[in-house]
């Protein structure tokens, strides 16, 4: 009977959906980008491995809509974690989070599904991947289709953590054929990245990288010119890819929010914009108000009026921080929600600043969370 009153569900869920034509949507640029990054990877928004595919897909179902209700205009949803993704893909195995084996088929597409969910909703859809993490150890098994086990000479091991390595020009040719497989198949509004380039502390301590790309084609090139000059190629190509199969589809980065921290990782957002190769940023500026420190979100924020340019600026918030409560010392801000109504207030202010993101959507819609942003950030 339960499992009856499950299909039952899904099915009224979806009936609206199905019966639209993509030629029936409009999803229009929001004067206010308000996006929401839904998390993946290890299931930390969606989903449970142990819940049967239909449950899933109802739960995401109401994790979208829940957005919606709340005032998002964009969903973030990342399908790309550990070089596994969710949707059937010709070059990525299944992921593990939605059956607890990698490679075996959830009988179901989740990025199809977002996607329409989304746009029935009236939202944007920007398909998240992690570009080089391939895996958070080294110990994990994988199943045969798996990049690590495919083409282990493409992984470079960083202090037990897996990576590709963007000094090889397969593996931007494979990030490339991601980005074309996903936005040639699904009806996506953005490519999005995040900030997942060389690892930190790769520059004070090379921990065994292997250099044999820059040895290859360093061309006289001192190693950190050379490896920030990999991670613009991989942006630029990124960039052009999305724009070579659909040129209304935007791509973003999104970078760690203070700039001395995004170059530990190689990663220069300033050429990006000068080059004219990404179509926003969503720095993650993910510290509190007067900290009185570098990291203080008001001059993290100033910071990146320098380097937008005209390209639009839309701040990652850290509503994480309230609920998983973060309270002590310089985060003791984030005990009130009414920091967010500061911070938002700061990013309002800011004329290079075209909206935000929060991280992350379970966070956002925990109950006094949503009443919040229902009474007091949003207008209805």
């Amino acid at each position: 009977m339960k499992m009856r009153r499950l299909i039952f569900c899904i099915i009224v869920f979806l009936a609206p959906i199905v019966a639209r034509s993509q030629s029936e949507r409009l999803v229009a640029l929001p004067d206010e980008f308000r996006g929401a990054w839904l998390a993946t990877v290890g299931g930390i928004d969606w989903p449970d491995a142990e819940d049967p595919a239909i449950v899933q897909q109802i739960r995401l179902i109401e994790q979208i809509k829940g957005l919606r209700e709340i005032g998002c205009n964009t969903l973030i949803f990342q399908v790309v974690s550990n070089m596994d993704a969710l949707y059937p893909s010709r070059l990525l195995p299944w992921s593990a989070v939605l059956t607890g084996t990698e490679g075996l088929d959830p009988g179901f597409d989740p990025l199809a599904l977002a996607t329409r969910v989304a746009h029935d909703c009236g939202m944007q859809i920007h398909a998240w991947i992690n570009p080089l993490r391939v895996c958070r150890d080294d110990v994990t098994p994988h199943c045969d289709s798996h990049v690590s086990v495919t083409h282990p000479e493409w992984v470079q091991n960083y202090m037990h953590k897996l990576y590709l390595d963007p000094g090889n020009p397969e593996v931007v040719k494979f990030l490339s054929d991601i980005a074309r497989e996903i936005v040639s198949k699904y009806d996506v509004d953005g490519l999005h990245i995040d900030d997942y380039f060389y690892p930190d502390g790769l520059q004070k301590n090379g921990r065994g990288w292997r250099n044999d790309m820059y040895k290859l084609y360093g061309k006289g090139k001192k190693l950190d010119d050379w490896r920030f000059g990999t991670i613009n190629n991989v942006v630029r190509t990124l960039y052009d890819t999305t724009h070579e199969c659909k040129p209304d589809v935007v791509f973003g980065v999104s970078p760690s929010g203070r700039l001395v921290n995004t170059c530990r990782l190689y990663a220069d957002p300033r050429m990006w914009v000068s080059g004219g190769y990404v179509d926003y940023l969503a720095p993650q500026i993910y510290w509190a108000i007067g900290r009185g420190d570098g990291a203080a979100f008001e001059e993290v924020l100033d910071s990146w009026r320098f380097v937008s340019k005209g390209i639009p600026v839309y701040i990652g918030l850290a509503a994480y921080k309230y609920a998983q409560g973060y309270t002590k010392g310089l985060d003791a801000p984030y005990l009130s929600l009414g920091e967010f109504k500061k911070e938002l207030d700061l990013c309002r202010s800011a004329w290079f600043v075209k909206g935000h993101i929060w991280f992350r959507t379970k966070d956002v819609l925990q109950d006094d969370f949503r009443a919040y942003i229902l009474s007091e950030l949003y207008e209805q």
